[in-house]
C-alpha cells in the first residue's frame, strides 16, 4: 500500500536530517549549475525560486565536505528568528530619525546590521568548535563556557554593546585589549568586540576548516507591515554583506572558512530595488539554480527525479514501469507520464515530492500508482501549489493578491495581458500593472501562447518574457484550485 512508503519531504532540510540515505540516493543536481562553483572563494550565493533545491544543494555539499574533514553549520534565517527578535534588533538602530522612517528606501539605506550578524555568526562558529571538542581564546570570547542564550541576539544590548562575562576575561587579555579604555560598566562596544573576535579568529582558527551555510533568507508581506518588510529586507541584505566581508577576510588571511548563502530571486530583486550599491556584493557572486535545460529535455530530468523517489521508497528493486502507470488520459487526450509531469509541474524536485505525497494522501490503500490514484491527487496538489505561488507573490504585493486571484482568475485563458489586468483591477487597483503580469509569468502562474506558430511560452521552460499579443494561459496545475474547468 502507498501509505507504507516514504516519498520525501517538501523541506530538504528535514529529508536530509531524518532520511539521509534516501536523500542522497534520490538527489539530482540540475545540469544548469556546477556544485564545484561553490567550493571556491568566488561564488557564495545560490539564487533560485522556492522548491528548486537550494537547501538540497546546501545539505548535499555539507555532507560531502564533512566527509572531507570540514566542520559544517547551517543557519536558517526564517526558523532561527522568533517574531519578537525583529523588534529587538530594530531597537539597536536608535539613531535613525523620523524623517528616515517615513520613507522605506531611506529607512532601508540607514539600517546597518552587519555588526550584529558578525557577532551571531562568530558565536555559532565558536559553539560548533566547542561542541567538537576544540577550545581556544576565540571560542572562549565568542561562546564562553556556561553561557545560555535564549535567542540569537542575546548578549547584544540595545546600545550595540556586549556584556563582558568572567569567562571572556582571559580571551580579552590575550587579545591585548586595554579594558580601561574600551570597557564601560562591564560592557564593550559591539564594533570593538567584533574587531577583537576577528583578531582572535585569524590567530587561533587557522588549523580548522568549515563551511557555514545560511539558508531560508525569505520573508513575506502577507504577515508584515511595510516598515517590518523594510526591516527584514535590510536584515537579509546585511547577512549577505556580512557573508561577503567574512569570505574576503578569510581569503586574505588564508583561513579555510567559507560562507554560503541561498536566496530567492524576488528577495534579491527587492534588495536591489532598495539599494543600488547592493551590486557590489551580489553581482558575479551568485550561482543561479534552475532546472531549465538547453536541450529541451526538462521532462526527462523531472521524470528521473520522480522515478528515483519512487524506486528508493522500496527496500528492494522494483519494476518502475509496472508500479507507475505510463499514461494518464484526460478526455480524448492521453499524456505519457513524462508529458503529464512537464504539464503539471514547474520542473522542480519540490513539485515531484508534493505530487507523490498528494497521491499517497488521497489513495493510501492503493497498491500501485495507477491512473485513478494520480487523478485523485490533483485537487490536493493544485491547492498546495497555488498557496506556494501566492506566498511568493506576497513578498511584493501583500494579502490583497490572494483575493484578486480568487476573484479574477476564473478561466484557463485570457486573450491578452490587458484582458487579465482588467480581471484583476477591481481588487488590486493601481497595482495591476504590466510588472505584476510579468511577475506572474516569472513565477509560473501564467504562460503565453502564440497562435501564429503554436508556440507556448513558460518562464520555467526558458522563455524570458511575454508579448502583448500573446494569449495568456493559466498553469495547468492551478486549474483545480481556481475551480477552472472548461472555459
Amino acid at each position: 500500500m502507498l501509505s507504507e512508503h516514504y516519498f520525501g519531504d517538501l523541506e530538504s532540510f528535514d529529508e536530509a536530517h531524518n532520511h539521509y540515505e534516501f536523500f542522497r540516493n534520490t538527489f539530482v543536481a540540475p545540469s544548469s549549475m556546477s556544485i564545484d562553483s561553490l567550493r571556491n572563494d568566488r561564488k557564495f550565493i545560490i539564487v533560485g525560486r522556492k522548491g528548486v533545491g537550494k537547501t538540497a544543494i546546501q545539505m548535499y555539499l555539507a555532507r560531502e565536505m564533512e566527509e572531507k574533514g570540514y566542520f559544517t553549520h547551517i543557519f536558517r534565517f526564517m526558523y532561527d528568528l522568533r517574531s519578537d527578535d525583529y523588534s529587538e534588533i530594530s531597537k539597536s538602530q536608535s539613531d535613525i530619525s523620523y524623517s528616515d522612517a517615513a520613507n522605506s528606501k531611506n529607512l532601508f539605506l540607514h539600517y546597518d546590521f552587519r555588526d550584529v550578524w558578525e557577532r551571531v555568526f562568530f558565536r555559532r562558529i565558536g559553539e560548533k568548535l566547542r561542541n567538537e571538542g576544540h577550545t581556544n581564546s576565540f571560542v572562549d570570547l565568542v561562546a564562553p563556557t556556561g553561557s545560555k542564550f535564549k535567542n540569537i541576539f542575546d548578549g547584544i544590548s540595545k546600545s550595540l554593546s556586549i556584556k563582558i562575562s568572567v569567562p571572556m576575561g582571559p580571551a580579552l587579555v590575550s587579545a591585548g585589549l586595554d579594558l580601561e579604555c574600551d570597557a564601560t560598566n562591564d560592557t564593550i562596544p559591539l564594533k570593538t568586540f567584533n574587531r577583537i573576535s576577528r583578531e582572535l579568529f585569524q590567530r587561533e582558527c587557522t588549523p580548522y576548516q568549515m563551511y557555514f551555510f545560511i539558508d531560508e533568507l525569505v520573508f513575506s508581506r502577507l504577515d508584515a507591515k511595510d516598515d517590518e518588510v523594510t526591516l527584514r529586507a535590510a536584515m537579509v541584505r546585511d547577512i549577505l554583506r556580512c557573508a561577503w566581508e567574512l569570505n574576503s577576510f578569510c581569503v586574505q588571511n588564508d583561513l579555510k572558512f567559507h560562507f554560503v548563502c541561498s536566496i530567492r530571486p524576488e528577495i534579491r530583486s527587492l534588495i536591489g530595488d532598495y539599494d543600488s550599491e547592493a551590486g557590489k556584493f551580489l553581482d558575479g557572486k551568485d550561482v543561479e539554480l534552475s532546472w531549465i535545460t538547453t536541450d529541451g529535455k526538462e521532462g526527462q530530468l523531472i521524470k528521473e527525479v520522480f522515478k528515483r523517489k519512487v524506486e528508493h521508497s522500496f527496500r528492494s528493486k522494483i519494476d518502475f514501469d509496472k508500479f507507475v502507470t505510463p499514461n494518464i488520459s484526460f478526455g480524448s487526450k492521453t499524456d505519457t507520464l513524462e508529458e503529464f509531469l512537464l504539464t503539471n509541474t514547474w520542473g522542480r524536485p519540490r513539485d515531484v515530492v508534493r505530487l507523490l505525497n498528494s497521491i499517497q494522501k488521497k489513495s493510501p490503500n492503493a497498491a500501485t500508482m495507477d491512473e485513478d490514484s494520480i487523478k485523485a491527487s490533483l485537487d490536493d496538489y493544485s491547492r498546495a501549489s497555488s498557496k506556494e505561488l501566492i506566498d511568493e507573490l506576497g513578498v511584493s504585493y501583500g494579502p490583497k493578491i490572494l483575493q484578486a486571484l480568487r476573484l479574477g482568475i476564473n478561466r484557463k485563458t485570457f486573450s491578452t495581458k490587458q484582458h487579465l489586468k482588467d480581471a484583476l483591477a477591481p481588487t488590486l487597483g493601481d497595482k495591476t500593472t504590466n510588472a505584476l503580469i510579468d511577475e506572474f509569468f516569472q513565477l509560473g502562474l501564467i504562460g503565453g501562447y502564440n497562435h501564429q506558430n503554436g508556440h507556448y511560452f513558460w518562464a520555467h521552460r526558458g522563455e524570458n518574457f511575454l508579448k502583448g499579443h500573446h494569449q495568456i494561459r493559466i498553469h495547468h496545475a492551478l486549474w483545480n484550485d481556481f475551480s477552472i474547468r472548461d472555459r
